[in-house]
């Protein structure tokens, strides 16, 4: 979630630290807030922004902002911000300190005079707190996702009414043909995609299966992948893979570990249930996710496996052939033994979740599974076996059950039962 505090030109960021001390660190803390606080000076840097840059929430400080707002919100490409498809309630968080409150109330006046939706949070820190919680976590979310190609056909359980998420919240779902990519591969720079091929050999332990000609391949994908998605203006992606194989002789697995990396989920076989636990994971927690396949399960732990992981979330990576194919390049990391939580949203409408902690106690390898493994001390038969939400579940480091379950209770989300 994202914060930015306004504050008028007769005061200092250090004013604004020190005046909103307790009810910042709780945003901070308790929200996982990111805080950025802008003044006058700073107004040139909202020039341009996109849906992707727009806080969730302005934090009104002091008095005197309200000339401040109207410059950064004539610097925003409004008509793209508040389409049809992308309604977006501008809130806005004061305590009534400073003239906050006086302040937003001129701003909310001048949003509504623009036929832009506004709203203020107002009240002690703990009230404010909860009505974040309550309010931003569902706004957060706005964004733009890109499905490349349809479901996986072995996916049969695993799609999303794609208006509940327009409507609910505020996510717009945007269809890529595959044929767009596969051209989009041809045409890549060959000197772009060596780059590449070579940044990940320098940075790899150790290359096992794929060749020179597989490196460069992959590296393609990845670069026409990106590029689409900086042409669509996406937020998230995910992509039926297995065609990519077929009709370019690659995987996008390296494509997925780069792009989560870089700021856009992505996520494989075309599972928008996933690809939404890990869009959560992103905008919720801060954290890239390891989209896996539960694979071996006993009474004291449950292994995970698949053949992509974002890199950062590994303390070394080996460059492998994909598992199921023996094609292209996948990626083997290693994960650190340390604190994880376990997650999955879903059905159709996204009413249900599963959520757990646990600690990594081996980082395995066996050729009978994909390539990147991890055991977790966590016994999930009961609720694998018996009231499991699809296949695919999401790792994230940390612990991160509170503040999942927090967004769900706000949202009237069922959590699934595990016994």
């Amino acid at each position: 979630m994202k914060i930015t505090i306004l504050r008028s030109s007769f005061q200092t960021d250090e004013f604004v630290r020190n005046e909103y001390a307790e009810l910042i660190q709780r945003l901070e803390n308790e929200c996982n807030a990111e805080i950025k606080i802008i003044g006058d000076e700073l107004v040139e840097t909202c020039h341009g922004a996109s849906l992707q840059a727009l806080p969730d929430a302005y934090m009104i400080a002091t008095g005197g902002v309200e000339n401040l707002f109207k410059r950064i919100w004539s610097a925003i490409d409004v008509e793209m911000i508040c389409g049809p498809s992308r309604q977006k309630t501008v809130t806005m968080i004061a305590d009534g300190r400073n003239n906050s409150l006086a302040a937003s109330l001129e701003i909310l006046t001048y949003l509504g005079n623009i036929g832009v939706e506004g709203k203020i949070l107002h009240g002690t820190n703990d009230e404010i707190i909860s009505a974040v919680v309550e309010t931003c976590h569902v706004a957060s979310l706005q964004g733009r996702i890109g499905l490349f190609g349809q479901p996986s056909d072995w996916l049969i359980a695993s799609g999303v009414d794609r208006d509940f998420l327009c409507q609910r919240y505020g996510i717009e779902t945007v269809d890529i043909d595959l044929q767009r990519l596969i051209d989009g591969i041809k045409v890549v720079p060959q000197t772009e995609a060596e780059e590449v091929a070579q940044t990940m050999v320098k940075q790899a332990k150790v290359v096992k299966e794929p060749s020179d000609a597989d490196m460069l391949e992959a590296a393609k994908a990845y670069l026409a992948i990106k590029r689409i998605c900086q042409e669509e203006c996406l937020d998230a992606m995910t992509i039926r893979c297995f065609d990519i194989v077929k009709a370019c002789g690659t995987t996008s697995c390296l494509a997925l570990a780069l792009l989560n990396d870089e700021g856009i989920v992505a996520g494989c076989e075309g599972d928008m249930q996933t690809l939404m636990s890990m869009y959560l994971a992103k905008r919720l927690c801060g954290e890239v996710a390891f989209m896996a396949n539960p694979s071996q399960l006993t009474n004291q732990s449950s292994m995970l496996a698949h053949c992509t992981i974002p890199l950062t979330m590994c303390d070394e990576t080996t460059i492998r052939s994909h598992f199921e194919s023996g094609i292209g390049v996948a990626i083997q990391g290693l994960l650190p033994l340390t604190d994880y939580t376990l997650f999955k949203w879903g059905g159709p409408k996204m009413d249900r979740y599963f959520v757990t902690e646990a600690k990594a106690i081996e980082a395995p390898y066996s050729n009978h599974f994909c390539r990147t493994q991890i055991t977790l001390n966590v016994n999930l038969k009961p609720y694998l076996l018996q009231h499991s939400i699809g296949n695919h579940h999401v790792i994230i480091r940390g612990r991160h059950a509170n503040e999942i379950r927090q967004f769900m209770l706000a949202n009237g989300v069922s959590e699934s039962v595990t016994e």
